[in-house]
């Protein structure tokens, strides 16, 4: 009989367990789980944008800090009205805080979400410097020099360096040591009204008033011109370092525009627009592949957020994990991604009764799954939601009798604590064991009642605009998606924003029971049925589309962590109930056991 290489023309490499190592390409044979794997080629995508939850208060001319999932934005103007408004991101909606003591606009600004800097900006003209420490903004020693229109950059409160700026389109260059502004080497065109990315050893202006595509790199000591923008353009976003920056948005001197272009340390070269052409608009972030666009007039003054993921990122593909230690469908669980989540409840064939609800409790540590507490009232069709530490379980069929008990666990243990106000199973939940929100289901009817929980009790919300039961579920409490479901099999999603729920996007394939992970600008939703389907899609903030399906088809699954890093288990199919996991890395360059 002849073996492999004769077949294929290739050794197939023996290992014991998963080869870690193999190359793109490779297939191999693991004796330790007796089965063949394959490296599969990492495949890239182009860079895109991503709507994400608006400013509670939109504006222009302001500026912010920190990075994609987690920035503070602040001050601004719309018209003559003048904003001391700060507000910080935590990747899907923002949250109103401590405002500046000055209000003003057009000043530059550089930092993390918990420690970033302020400075500069108008009216009037100011050198005016405030630290936030994450709660509060302080004064501090002001610039040298008053100027308006200044760029920033640098890595927190402590360090920074401000650029440029108006009266007369300054030059001037200051760098901050957390107490003091010292003045260094001035650009080599003065300008206003440009972006900036870097610290305060490395950093990158670009773009500028007079409208210009000039490019200067900071060393430290001086500044280098360098390549030009493509487009010339002032006001334009910016993020980054000065060898992997970020230019979005500006005016052309004729237009607004939404080009976005990515800096490598030598060249720029365009990539995916913006979807809303604006200036005057903040940008965070510490790469040329992570971004956020905030803020800006397009006209009108806009209160859009943008979230941005770079090209040549990894097009994600699902990778077969560890068993859940039960298999079982109807089941609840959370978790922030494919390394950290928890299962609990469903229906477990295993027991006596064929049809047994149980209260089993497992967590997923990135491989393996622990059997851990075991919940008070055994139940499927549950809502759920949390980490491996802090868990929620509410509703669910107990057979007999559709629930309302709630129970909270802490790492170790279930409590029953206040229960729904409105008993119901195939109910769906987002957010933490603190503060959560509990939509849809049947009592029955099928029924559109939303609950909001404080860590205490359960308060009626805003209802969903369709009644439904088994749809999936991301989110916080105060902005939440509500996706697919039945009454009859639906494809619309919601949007929660803390008082109410809106229509938005369509899933392209309607279904009910699906599992679902990640925030309302950043989604997967995947499998569900009937028919049992693998397939799984991606919301960008305002549409869904196909991506990578799942190996295996199933319903009433599970599903927890972020659109990046996600996981899928248990669940059933035609036949039977599954103990299947699979992981979503976002990445396609992965091992995958081939079954066929």
């Amino acid at each position: 009989m002849a073996d492999y290489k004769d077949i294929v023309g290739t050794t197939v490499r023996n290992n014991d367990g998963v080869f870690t190592s193999a190359k793109t390409g490779e297939l191999f044979y693991d004796k330790t789980n007796r089965n063949f794997s394959y490296r599969f080629p990492n495949v890239t995508s182009a860079g895109a944008w991503r709507t994400g939850g608006n400013l509670n208060q939109a504006r222009t001319n302001i500026s912010g800090a920190g990075i994609r999932d987690a920035a503070v934005a602040f001050g601004g103007q719309v018209g003559a009205t003048v904003y001391d408004n700060t507000e910080i991101y935590n990747g899907g909606s923002w949250t109103e805080v401590a405002d500046l003591n000055t209000g003003r606009y057009a000043l530059g600004g550089n930092g993390t979400q918990t420690s970033a800097l302020g400075y500069g900006g108008t009216p009037p003209v100011t050198g005016k410097t405030e630290s936030w420490n994450g709660t509060s903004w302080t004064d501090v020693a002001d610039l040298n020099t008053s100027r308006a229109y200044v760029a920033g950059a640098g890595a927190s409160n402590t360090s920074a360096i401000a650029i440029g700026g108006d009266p007369a389109s300054s030059g001037e260059t200051e760098t901050w040591n957390g107490t003091s502004w010292t003045e260094v080497g001035d650009l080599n065109t003065a300008r206003a009204q440009f972006g900036a990315a870097g610290i305060i050893t490395a950093a990158l202006a670009f773009g500028g008033y007079p409208i210009t595509g000039e490019t200067e790199s900071w060393n430290g000591t001086s500044w280098t011109d360098v390549a030009d923008l493509n487009t010339g353009r002032s006001d334009p976003g910016g993020a980054g370092t000065n060898t992997a920056a970020l230019a979005f948005g500006g005016y052309n001197g004729t237009a607004r525009v939404a080009v976005t272009e990515v800096w490598n340390g030598t060249n720029w070269t365009e990539d995916g627009d913006l979807s809303t052409a604006r200036n005057g608009l903040a940008g965070d972030g510490d790469t040329n592949t992570s971004a956020l666009a905030v803020g800006g007039e397009g006209p009108p003054v806009t209160a859009a957020t943008e979230s941005f993921t770079g090209s040549g990122q990894p097009i994600g593909a699902w990778a077969t994990g560890g068993n859940l230690n039960t298999a079982r469908k109807g089941l609840a669980g959370g978790g922030s991604s494919s390394d950290v989540s928890i299962a609990f409840g469903g229906i477990d064939t295993s027991a006596p009764d064929s049809e047994a609800r149980t209260v089993k409790t497992e967590k997923y540590n990135g491989s393996t799954w622990t059997e851990v507490g075991d919940m008070t009232t055994g139940r499927f069709i549950l809502g759920g939601v949390g980490t491996t530490t802090a868990a929620l379980a509410f509703g669910g069929d107990a057979n007999p009798g559709i629930q309302d008990v709630s129970e909270s666990f802490n790492g170790t243990a279930w409590t029953n604590v206040a229960d729904l106000n409105t008993a119901r199973d195939s109910i769906t939940g987002a957010g933490t064991n603190t503060a959560a929100i509990g939509f849809g289901g049947q009592s029955p009817p099928v029924v559109a009642i939303n609950e909001t929980w404080n860590g205490t009790c359960w308060a009626e919300s805003g209802d969903l605009n369709t009644a439904r039961f088994g749809s999936g579920g991301v989110g916080v409490s105060t902005s939440a998606l509500c996706v697919g479901g039945n009454s009859p099999a639906s494809d619309k999603t919601e949007l929660w924003n803390g008082s109410a729920w809106a229509q938005t996007g369509v899933l392209n394939t309607a279904r009910q029971y699906l599992g679902a992970s990640g925030t309302t600008s950043a989604a997967l939703a995947f499998g569900g049925g009937p028919p049992n389907l693998a397939v799984n899609e991606d919301w960008n903030g305002s549409t869904w589309s196909e991506v990578g399906d799942l190996n295996t088809t199933r319903f009433q699954l599970a599903g927890a962590g972020s659109y990046t890093s996600a996981l899928a288990f248990g669940g059933a199919n035609d036949t039977a109930l599954t103990a299947a996991t699979e992981e979503w890395s976002g990445s396609s360059n992965l091992t995958k056991v081939l079954t066929d």
